[in-house]
This record gives structure tokens, sequence and C-alpha cells, in this order.
């Protein structure tokens, strides 16, 4: 029973709490409204013609998505996408080479394939896609095959470790303890 007391005094408690913090905010909202509204009318006053210029500079924002492109424009953009990652994907044999930096070779991939992804940035902004989007798009693409990138040279690099070590890649079993000696 006093639990069950406990436990509906911590309910009502945090209610309170939250309906506290939101009567809180929305009364900060109704002052900074009033305020503005208040500055908003100064300033029509003062200039009117500033208005018409921040309406006007509202209305460009570009929201323009790779979904809103034509077909044609969406089959580059894919074309592009399926060529960047092939290129990244190749079994390069850089990776199997005895005595390489995995550095080394993620920097030489991720050169020769960046063209690729300008090649995209370019079929973006000809077709006038939003360009923290269109960035946006092109981060997530490097970061992502870089991370594909440097797992296929770590996996190789573990495979020739295991190799010159001349054991089977896989699980090792390990030798059984010897049965202890009673005197």
């Amino acid at each position: 029973m006093k639990n069950l007391v406990i436990v509906v005094v911590l309910v009502v408690v945090a209610i309170a709490g939250y309906s506290y913090l939101n009567q809180q905010s929305s009364t900060v909202e109704v002052v900074t409204a009033t305020v503005e509204e208040s500055v908003s009318n100064t300033a029509e006053e003062i200039a009117p013609a500033t208005e018409e210029v921040a309406s006007t500079e509202s209305e460009e924002v570009n929201i323009i998505t790779p979904a809103d492109m034509s077909e044609e424009a969406q089959t580059e953009m894919y074309g592009h996408i399926m060529k960047y990652n092939e290129c990244m994907m190749k079994n390069r044999l850089e990776y199997h080479q005895q005595g390489i930096k995995a550095e080394n070779v993620a920097d030489k991939t991720l050169t020769a394939c960046e063209p690729h992804l300008d090649d995209l940035k370019a079929t973006l902004v000809t077709n006038n896609v939003n360009s923290d989007l269109r960035e946006g798009m092109i981060k997530t693409m490097r970061q992502r095959a870089a991370r594909k990138l440097m797992s296929t040279i770590m996996q190789s690099l573990a495979g020739q470790a295991a190799a010159a070590a001349n054991v089977a890649p896989g699980p090792v079993t390990l030798p059984e303890a010897p049965a202890p000696v009673t005197p």
C-alpha cells in the first residue's frame, strides 16, 4: 500500500512539474511575440521597403530534392553513385600486397574515386538541388565508402597475417590443459 501511495505521489509531482515547465515556456513565447510585434510595427514605420526584400528572400529558399529532378537527371545521378561505389569497392591489387600501410591504400583509392563525387555534385548543381542537401549527400557517401574501404583493407591485412602465421582463418582451438596430477 505504501509503495502504491509513493508511486501515485511521484506521478502527480512529475505531472505538476511538466505542466509548470510548459506554462513557463508558453508565457515566454507570448512575451517574445509581443516584443516582436512592437519591434516589427516600429520597423514598418521606418522602412517598409525592408519588409519587401525580406519576403522576397524567404520565397527564394531552394527546397528542391533529388526526388524532384527529372527522370533523366535521376538516372544520371544514380549512374554517378554506382560508378563511385564500384570504384571504391574494386578489389585492388594493393590490398593484398605485403608490407603496405592501410592509410596509403585508402588515400590512393579515395583520391582515385573523388572525380565520381565531383560529377555527382555537378549533376546536383545543374538540377538546382538544395545546397545543404547536396553537400550532406556527398559527405555521407564519402564517409560510408571510407568505412567500407577500411573494413575491406583491414580484413585483407588480417588474412595476410593469418597466412603468414600458417593459421587457418576462423576460430582457433586452444589446447586442452593437462589433467592435474595427484600426489
